[in-house]
């Protein structure tokens, strides 16, 4: 009679007997960052140590070590899969809308429900703030979105959707700086609780400013 084989699991790891070890790494990986992503929106990147992250993990910080070398590793990780996810929201967000100043509405009260619902991007907000402080590089915030928006508001523009001689340029720097500070001050204020609506009122009232005379903002 053969022996039971001895259970070659490390501490802290939860897998079924039998688990292939890609989708262990793969599930470990992602308990990690989640993690991270709670304790960084919590406490912020400096008072946060691997420690507090591998015991909300469920991981050694052996396991921790193999996955990321350092802190920063994770923080930087954290902020690229946030940047991966949101193009998705656009292209969600455009077939559902014929103006173009509607499928903005809807992108940036997308992006609102996520700060309120996905640690990745509710740590990714504290996290570029704090990016001084982060010794692997960062994603730069703010580049891509402005070109999207330049580029949406262009396409406005030659629908006649704008008020005459709007700028895309300037309307896309002021749209994403305006959503920054909203939900800046509402995350400071009320911990986010509110920022979906403030971002449908700074949005609404963004919006009567730089529309054409004849948009009904009818979707």
């Amino acid at each position: 009679m053969t022996p039971p084989q001895a259970d070659s699991r490390t501490p802290g790891d939860s897998r079924a007997p039998g688990e292939p070890t890609q989708e262990r790494a793969r599930r470990t990986r992602r308990a990690i960052m989640l993690a991270a992503s709670e304790c960084f929106a919590e406490v912020g990147y400096a008072t946060a140590t691997t420690s507090e992250i591998a015991a909300r993990a469920g991981v050694t910080k052996g396991a921790l070590a193999f996955h990321f070398p350092a802190k920063a590793a994770i923080a930087a990780a954290i902020v690229e899969e946030c940047y991966e996810q949101w193009p998705s929201v656009l292209t969600e967000a455009m077939p559902a809308h014929d103006r173009i100043l509607d499928v903005l509405g809807e992108v940036f009260a997308r992006i609102a429900a996520q700060i309120r619902e996905d640690p990745i991007v509710r740590a990714t907000v504290r996290l570029q703030a704090e990016r001084a402080q982060i010794s692997e590089p960062v994603h730069m915030p703010f580049v891509d979105w402005i070109a999207t928006s330049t580029d949406l508001f262009r396409t406005a523009a030659e629908r006649g959707e704008l008020r005459p001689g709007a700028d895309p340029g300037a309307l896309a720097r002021a749209s994403v700086a305006g959503f920054q500070g909203v939900q800046h001050v509402s995350g400071i204020l009320s911990g986010h609780a509110d920022v979906a609506d403030r971002v449908a009122e700074w949005w609404s009232v963004m919006r009567t400013g730089i529309g054409a005379a004849s948009d009904d903002h009818v979707s």
